[in-house]
């Protein structure tokens, strides 16, 4: 059996939102198995993508198709760019919120994990392998947070079901993982706020 530092050499991997939290641990392990993506024993090679910005996201396909000639074996799609968004509008109900709540949750975090795996698929689907995975949460099962966040995650886990109908015959795999609430620093802050609401209580894993 491989080891753990070599079961993924030669690998090619994207994380998105890997700079901290649940994005920058994925990637510390998936280069300490040996992936090209971080310097545990991996190779790391950091690229700065605004997200929010879909000219941004293109350059990075195109930069991995041909620096790893044409090679993506896994893509992570963790990006998410409203934890203080959620935390600036906790328990205020939904019609008491700006509408651009929906925007500020939806586009980093599902509209981009879709252009993300599009773009990942085109590489994907010739090299009949891969595995693309949606970061989610419990939130797209039952009411957490707000109804933008919990609609987003359920789109998200729709969103893998229904590409990984698509890609099944190309032998690419595509997952929702639930991590759940990681001690990251901002989900720390943004539970312990909930916390304090009456009636709230969420735990740390």
């Amino acid at each position: 059996m491989a080891s753990k530092k070599h079961v993924l050499a030669g690998k090619v991997c994207i994380v998105t939102g890997a700079t901290r939290g649940i994005g920058k641990g994925i990637a510390l392990q998936l280069g300490e198995a040996g992936a090209t993506i971080e310097n545990r024993g991996g190779t790391c090679i950091p690229v700065q993508c605004d997200h929010s910005k879909d000219e941004d996201i293109q350059k990075l396909f195109e930069k991995v198709k041909k620096e790893q000639n044409g090679q993506l074996d896994v893509l992570v799609n963790n990006a998410f760019a409203a934890v203080n968004t959620l935390a600036k509008y906790m328990g205020t109900p939904f019609w008491e919120q700006p509408w651009s709540i929906w925007d500020t949750m939806n586009n980093v975090g599902l509209r981009n994990h879709y252009m993300c795996a599009v773009e990942a698929a085109k590489l994907m689907v010739p090299n009949k392998r891969g595995l693309i995975i949606n970061v989610s949460s419990r939130g797209g099962l039952r009411y957490v947070f707000n109804v933008c966040y919990g609609v987003g995650k359920e789109a998200c886990d729709r969103m893998a079901a229904d590409c990984a109908v698509e890609l099944k015959e190309h032998n690419v795999t595509f997952v929702s993982l639930w991590p759940d609430a990681v001690k990251t620093e901002n989900m720390k802050h943004l539970l312990h706020s909930m916390s304090d609401k009456e009636g709230f209580n969420v735990g740390l894993s």
